[in-house]
């Protein structure tokens, strides 16, 4: 399955960079030690900076900036391709690179499996003094992180991009027209 991992990482370089490097960066803001920051392995940490497990605050910042910012930039890259290609079917080359492109961000957005983990357990774990203001709050995006890890670990992001950009294209086509 690893093999299957990076392969997708080295398809999906763009992406796989860029979150790489957001990862590095948010690691440096939240003063988390990076142990070894070559973006590109042919390992599990194909597409991450391998660092130390963050404490409470760090752990979520380091899971969920990079995530934001990596979905949003796949949004705004995949929506306009996903609109001509799927919605309106018109197959043109800046479509497919676009679309290729958002596919990029949007497959590599979720965390580390263990960074997930290692949030979770500063949010739900036994011996956490998380408020229950940031628990309720931080619920559904730290789920979502979650189960987009462990997604990712395994290759599926490819195929839950794919169906998240076909289905947003004709949410946006619903609301819009």
């Amino acid at each position: 399955m690893v093999t299957f991992y990076w392969i997708l990482k080295y398809i999906t370089f763009p992406g796989a960079m860029c979150k790489a490097f957001l990862e590095h960066l948010f690691c440096r803001i939240f003063k988390v030690p990076v142990e070894y920051n070559e973006y590109m392995q042919r390992n599990e940490l194909c597409g991450h900076v391998e660092h130390l497990l963050a404490d409470k605050k760090g752990s979520f910042g380091i899971c969920f900036f990079p995530h934001i910012l990596m979905l949003l930039m796949g949004i705004a890259t995949i929506l306009p391709a996903s609109m001509g290609l799927f919605y309106l079917g018109i197959v043109r080359i800046d479509y497919i690179i676009l679309f290729y492109i958002g596919l990029c961000f949007l497959m590599n957005c979720c965390p580390l499996y263990e960074d997930a983990l290692n949030m979770w357990e500063h949010l739900y774990g036994y011996h956490n003094h998380s408020k229950k203001a940031a628990k309720i709050g931080l619920a559904i995006p730290a789920a979502v992180m979650r189960v987009g890890a462990w997604l990712e670990q395994y290759g599926l992001s490819l195929f839950t991009s794919v169906l998240f950009a076909y289905f947003l294209s004709f949410v946006v086509a619903r609301i819009l027209y």
